[in-house]
């Protein structure tokens, strides 16, 4: 984008791990202050290994990483904390001290932080993550999904500018992985952070995403979610899912319905849905021809959705 500020660029990124296992290999990209990235692969793909090179808690010279035009190498652990926050898969992972307060204020006490902006930071976070009364309280007996904001809450004490989620909306029932969504569309849109995901969630990821990143250890693949999700042969080189409602309407096209923008989201189908609906006064028109059992099969195969274990 012309003018944009650059939040995270990535320049030659390689990194194996001590066995020898390559982990990363030429990693090229670059994320513009304010997008909405996600980050998608299979398992072993690097997404972990990546995200900790972007606050630097992984040192690697074999590759160059900049946060707002400053080598993430140059900067005091103060500055990398406050530029990037990542939000862990497991929050257990990152909560370790006696109470909630303990937690959030954990990250601004060692940025060296006066006692009364420590405070300020943490009501303010835990406000912002719906936690308000939840200081004194004991990370351990919290439920997953109070955990989870607690987690988020301690990153946004240190107010990053960029915020790197991985699996944010793992292990989450419907309605808190709805609150969740939200939570980080709003901290995107509304505070202006940076938001990078990364996650198999792909029903949740077309509002969590203005472009797709595909790593496998390399970047395979980066475009708009439609665009990704468009591509059946990427998508089964790399053991990735589109949306089931994508899909479902990728199935109705093979019964004859025809649409130019298929939908990525519930809200999408029904709009496309109901003017598709209007324009053929009140009417949808399906069939079969002697073609549609193959182009089905097609289609569920596309995405690995194998019948009986076999392609």
């Amino acid at each position: 984008m012309i003018g944009a500020v650059e939040a995270i660029r990535v320049k030659g990124l390689s990194y194996s791990y001590s066995d020898g296992t390559k982990a990363l290999e030429d990693i090229d990209l670059t994320i513009n202050e304010g997008e909405k990235v996600v980050v998608v692969g299979p398992n072993g793909a690097g997404k972990t290994t990546f995200f900790l090179h972007l606050n630097g808690t992984i040192k690697n010279p074999g590759g160059d990483v900049w946060v707002f035009g400053k080598k993430i190498s140059d900067l005091k652990i103060e500055e990398r904390i406050h530029q990037v926050g990542v939000v862990f898969q497991d929050p257990d992972d990152q909560l370790f001290m006696p109470t909630v307060f303990d937690d959030v204020a954990f990250g601004p006490v060692n940025m060296g932080l006066d006692e009364k902006e420590v405070e300020m930071r943490v009501h303010k976070a835990l406000s912002k993550v719906g936690l308000e009364d939840f200081e004194e309280k004991v990370p351990h007996n919290l439920s997953y999904g109070q955990k989870k904001r607690v987690a988020l809450a301690a990153v946004l004490s240190m107010e990053p500018r960029v915020l790197v989620l991985d699996e944010p909306t793992a292990n989450l029932d419907p309605k808190s992985r709805a609150d969740f969504i939200n939570l980080i569309i709003d901290l995107n849109e509304i505070d202006g952070i940076t938001t990078i995901i990364a996650m198999h969630d792909v029903n949740a990821l077309p509002a969590l995403a203005d472009r797709v990143y595909v790593l496998n250890k390399r970047v395979v693949a980066e475009g708009s979610p439609r665009e990704i999700f468009s591509d059946w042969s990427l998508l089964k080189e790399n053991s990735l899912e589109a949306p089931d409602v994508f899909k479902l309407f990728k199935v109705l096209n093979c019964f004859g319905y025809s649409s130019d923008d298929l939908p990525l989201s519930f809200d999408e189908a029904v709009e496309i849905l109901t003017r598709t609906i209007e324009g053929t006064e009140g009417h949808i028109h399906l069939h079969i021809h002697e073609h549609t059992h193959k182009e089905i099969s097609d289609v569920m195969n596309s995405y690995n959705h194998h019948r009986n274990g076999k392609e």
